[in-house]
């Protein structure tokens, strides 16, 4: 099983495509596992976290200005940058560019976590990065698109923190926790999960891929440009990350922590948001390819 996981990872691009191609052509296969998305979240987010301590992340909230520089990435540069690029291209379509914002008003991915474990890069630093964005997502959310589009949405606030916190932080503190107390447990179980932590991350990017399936039987010339830009706008929360990290001087595993966390974002938290209390023009675009694979 590990040899297959070392496979996996070392062609996961691939895999990712596979699995994405599988979703679209047979959406009916994978659909009916929206159900166990929130498991399949808590379930790599334990996995990923083995492994990590309490004290390192204690020893991330020391050293602030990494995590505060990705916070700024996350909910002022890409928002801001978003809403003008929005104003550009669909000047017309204003519920377009509010989509866009709201993309960009929503934490960081759950999903970061596994993509920093399989790339061995800084899991305490993600872990913060994380917790705190989830935490602080039902103040910041609202006061982004106040402030950017003029618009109040009344959130569900405990729903959703109760629901992000099942997915991030229970699973964190018991993975850390168990870690802190049997260590040796810890390192034993770590590769036995991580084999059932891939096949939820592949049936959950399908489950996903299967949204989107009816869009591409309407696709258009305005489906096909904001496909784009999404995809353009994500590749610029990489770069912003990762540059930004190397510019703070940190080290290898800390810039790839950060280019994962300022470019992945949760979409599945955005996508409720949008189809609650936004028009149909606002919230399809979550269902768009570039979407689903942050």
């Amino acid at each position: 099983m590990q040899k297959a996981v070392r496979f996996v990872d070392a062609h996961l691009p691939w895999f990712v495509l596979a699995v994405v191609a599988l979703g679209l052509v047979f959406p009916g296969a994978f659909i009916s596992y929206h159900a166990l998305l929130s498991l399949f979240m808590a379930l790599m987010t334990f996995a990923s976290t083995l492994g990590s301590s309490f004290r390192d992340l204690a020893g991330v909230f020391r050293r602030p200005v990494p995590v505060l520089a990705t916070l700024g990435i996350l909910h002022v540069a890409m928002p801001g940058m978003t809403l003008v690029l929005g104003n550009l291209l669909f000047p017309e379509e204003p519920l377009f560019t509010t989509g866009l914002v709201l993309e960009y008003a929503i934490p960081t991915a759950v999903a970061s976590l596994m993509w920093v474990g399989i790339c061995h890069g800084d899991m305490p630093f993600a872990i913060s990065i994380v917790l705190l964005d989830t935490l602080l997502s039902p103040v910041v959310i609202p006061a982004t698109l106040k402030l950017l589009l003029d618009s109040v949405v009344e959130l569900d606030s405990f729903g959703m923190l109760k629901d992000l916190l099942m997915m991030v932080a229970i699973p964190a503190v018991l993975a850390m926790g168990l870690q802190q107390l049997k260590p040796e447990l810890s390192k034993t179980l770590k590769p036995r999960l991580t084999p059932v932590s891939r096949l939820a991350m592949f049936l959950l990017i399908a489950a996903n891929a299967a949204d989107c399936a009816p869009f591409l039987h309407d696709l258009d010339v305005t489906l096909v440009k904001v496909m784009v830009v999404v995809f353009l706008l994500c590749l610029g929360g990489f770069l912003a990350g990762y540059w930004a990290a190397k510019a703070l001087g940190l080290a290898y595993p800390a810039r790839l922590t950060m280019c994962f966390c300022c470019g992945m974002r949760n979409i599945s938290a955005g996508a409720v948001l949008a189809s609650q209390y936004f028009p149909l023009k606002c919230s399809f675009l979550w269902r768009s390819p570039p979407s689903f694979c942050s």
